[in-house]
């Protein structure tokens, strides 16, 4: 037979059904780690890597324009003034100077694509004056105004500069730098200007993006097996420890784990070996308890056989169910021996008050208590009697527990339900012997009302049966509750000091 109680059970099964989660949360948890770490791994390499090639981008333009510069005869450039001189003597011996510069340096990962004079106008336009380019549809003629696309890229005569940022138009994306051009008096004629292309530099970067995308997918699947296989490492004691407390669960008391590991897992083990060893002390304790009054039960009912039974006229009979709430997380907490003790005292306890409120007992399960006033005689004050019971019990429960001192995580405490009702009874040998199924009957009826204090968050219920006959003695509230099939009724009163 089954002893765990519902809290017990549901401490100990909530999180095992929950382990399939936790596995793929552990798994999950690994593989987003990976990837984080590569993300920003990736992240920070080509931000990095970006910024190298940037900033080697600039250190050659500017080497270039800087250094070819001063070698240009300034001179000779301000002689060219007429857009006619364009393709003369004079404009071809100083592009040859720039094309021997460009022929130098259009090859590599950074090849220069332009390189070419220009200078401002009276009007505060600039216009190009020699262009190192041979290629018609790109050259740029004498005397041909400079469009500065954004205007911030325009140069100065005044000292070197570069772009600090890419700029794109219709014939790529590129890099310029600025170097002024002195005559023979210094002053500051025209600037060389060099335009490098970074199309095949950001098509290497964006091979390195690709091999390092492929790298990071490498890792993740390589992540995810390794989550698998240590998730289920990890997880594997649960496992066990999960089917141990299913057997436990289905009333096999006997079993024991044995703990292969000194870890928290172990130390989980042992605690689950002391619970199956209280709870399996405590059927015992219980079976010892009641055991007489099944063979007081029983008894009669054989001698109502032997005797010739006869119908007789029905009797009420008031049954009480009391439900000890929240002792199973101490289960966990205690030790075997412990629990049984604390047990012990419990029942004994609630045994006693309901023997001295001349209340017999019922067969239980769990950690509940089931009382039947007026099964073995007429009681005309039955309905009293039990709730008198019920309060003793709650009173002696709430010292029980200052005694015990234990700590708990949720509150302890009983939860309880009384039903009136008629049995028949049967006459045999000069006596009477209610008939045990319709107790059985009304017992299920008064589980009936204490779950719907359950439901309503009562600690003691009553039906309307039992609160017609007492209705002046204590004060009641009618509970709604559409699912309990009949009224119930809150008791409204403090809980008695003494039992």
């Amino acid at each position: 037979m089954a002893v765990v109680s519902k809290e017990t059970d549901s401490l100990f099964r909530e999180p095992v059904l929950r382990l399939l989660s936790f596995r793929r949360r552990l798994q999950i948890l690994l593989v987003l780690l990976v990837g984080a770490s590569c993300g920003l791994l990736v992240f920070l390499s080509l931000r990095k890597a970006n910024q190298l090639t940037f900033g080697l981008i600039q250190e050659k333009v500017v080497t270039l324009v800087a250094s070819t510069a001063p070698r240009i005869d300034g001179d000779k450039v301000s002689a060219l003034v007429d857009p006619d001189q364009d393709g003369s003597e004079l404009y071809e011996e100083v592009a040859a100077h720039l094309r021997e510069v460009l022929a130098a340096n259009d090859t590599g990962a950074l090849p220069v694509r332009f390189l070419y004079l220009m200078r401002p106008r009276p009007d505060g336009k600039w216009e190009y004056v020699v262009d190192a380019e041979t290629d018609p549809a790109h050259r740029s003629p004498l005397g041909e105004i400079v469009d500065f696309d954004p205007a911030a890229t325009k140069p100065s005569l005044g000292g070197i500069r570069v772009d600090d940022r890419f700029a794109k138009d219709s014939y790529g994306t590129w890099l310029s730098a600025y170097a002024p051009v002195f005559d023979a008096e210094g002053k500051a004629v025209a600037v060389l200007g060099a335009d490098i292309a970074s199309q095949r530099i950001q098509s290497l970067l964006r091979s390195l993006l690709v091999a390092d995308l492929l790298a990071m997918l490498l890792a993740l699947v390589l992540a995810a097996l390794l989550a698998a296989w240590l998730s289920a490492r990890v997880t594997r004691p649960l496992t066990e420890l999960q089917a141990f407390v299913r057997e436990i669960g289905r009333g096999d008391l006997g079993k024991r784990l044995r703990p292969q590991r000194r870890d928290e897992f172990g130390e989980l083990a042992e605690a689950i070996n002391q619970m199956a060893e209280g709870l399996e002390e405590r059927e015992s304790l219980k079976g010892a308890l009641v055991h007489y009054v099944r063979s007081q039960a029983g008894d009669s009912k054989l001698g109502a056989a032997a005797e010739g039974d006869e119908e007789a006229a029905e009797r009420r009979v008031s049954v009480l169910v009391a439900e000890l709430r929240g002792f199973g997380q101490l289960s966990s907490r205690l030790g075997g021996e412990r629990v049984f003790a604390l047990l012990n005292e419990y029942f004994s306890t609630m045994i006693d008050i309901v023997l001295r409120h001349r209340g017999s007992l019922e067969k239980s399960s769990d950690e509940s208590v089931i009382a039947v006033f007026g099964a073995a005689r007429d009681e005309p004050h039955q309905e009293r009697l039990a709730i008198q019971t019920a309060l003793a019990m709650q009173d002696a429960l709430a010292r029980l527990l200052r005694a015990w001192k234990v700590e708990t995580n949720v509150p302890i405490f009983l939860e309880i339900g009384i039903h009136t009702d008629l049995v028949p009874v049967r006459k045999a040998g000069g006596g009477e012997s209610p008939d045990f199924d319709s107790v059985r009957a009304v017992v299920g009826a008064a589980s009936r009302v204490r779950e719907a204090g359950r439901r309503t968050k009562n600690s003691l219920t009553v039906s309307a049966a039992t609160a017609a006959s007492v209705e002046h003695t204590f004060p009641f509230t009618k509970v709604s509750d559409e699912s309990a099939e009949m009224d119930v009724f809150r008791v409204e009163m403090p809980r008695p000091t003494r039992a």
